[in-house]
């Protein structure tokens, strides 16, 4: 994709990117069947795929309302389960119109704020979308333009931890792009389609995974990184994820 994180920044509507995500998310929902609405996610072995929704539909409810995790809620594990558990006797279609209701008034909070602001909520939504077809065995959720905006918020959320740990740099290659993440002498570069760097940032790859990609340098020391550096619920998976 031509043009680049700044010219992103400068052009694209996050709250149409994630409008759009949620009309692909409402139409898969509505196309399974109530037995695959309860199929385990690999991504998030807790949930079903209604607890996906319900966990979507409940963090833009919340965050329209200011209703924020409590400030010992590392990560917002609780808040999230919150939002699924306050769902869970719901229809279906009682949480797509609550979705339909929350999500546009979602997006202009988004269009409200700057790009990462927007691009955190529309990576959070696609990963979440994505993570939903591979538990149904769909096709990628792979809009270029989507991809795009959710990995410049990842690549971003990976450059602050490297900067902070002071690990190094890492150099990534995603498609035509090239990204230069952390700090000082560079200790490690990766060469992927943009939407295996995505999936893998966004701790939806297994280490055997990451390691799999075109790495030159010290890959140990990033997917030790990778390992140590997730938090709230996030970890690379145990099994891999096939997309």
């Amino acid at each position: 994709m031509a043009g680049g994180r700044s010219e992103r920044a400068a052009t694209v509507d996050t709250g149409a990117v994630y409008e759009r995500t949620r009309r692909a998310f409402v139409a898969t929902m509505t196309a399974a069947t109530e037995e695959q609405h309860e199929q385990r996610v690999p991504a998030a072995p807790d949930w079903s795929v209604r607890d996906v929704l319900a966990h979507v539909v409940g963090l833009a409810a919340d965050l329209n309302a200011q209703h924020f995790p409590d400030p010992d809620d590392l990560g917002g594990s609780a808040w999230a389960a919150r939002q699924v558990a306050q769902r869970r006797g719901a229809t279906l279609a009682d949480v797509v119109a609550e979705w339909d209701r929350e999500g546009p008034a979602f997006a202009d909070v988004l269009r409200a704020f700057d790009y990462e602001f927007g691009s955190h909520f529309a990576a959070d939504l696609h990963a979440h979308h994505q993570d939903v077809r591979q538990a149904l065995g769909l096709v990628r959720d792979d809009d270029a333009e989507t991809v795009a905006v959710a990995l410049d918020h990842y690549l971003g959320f990976i450059d602050e931890l490297l900067v902070t740990e002071q690990w190094g740099a890492l150099e990534v290659v995603a498609g035509d792009e090239v990204h230069r993440l952390g700090s000082g002498a560079k200790r490690a570069r990766l060469v992927a389609a943009p939407f295996e760097v995505l999936r893998a940032l966004a701790a939806r790859r297994s280490e055997r995974q990451v390691r799999a990609l075109a790495w030159e340098g010290d890959v140990d020391a990033f997917v030790e990184f990778l390992r140590s550096g997730f938090t709230g619920g996030y970890a690379l998976p145990v099994a891999d994820l096939v997309e």
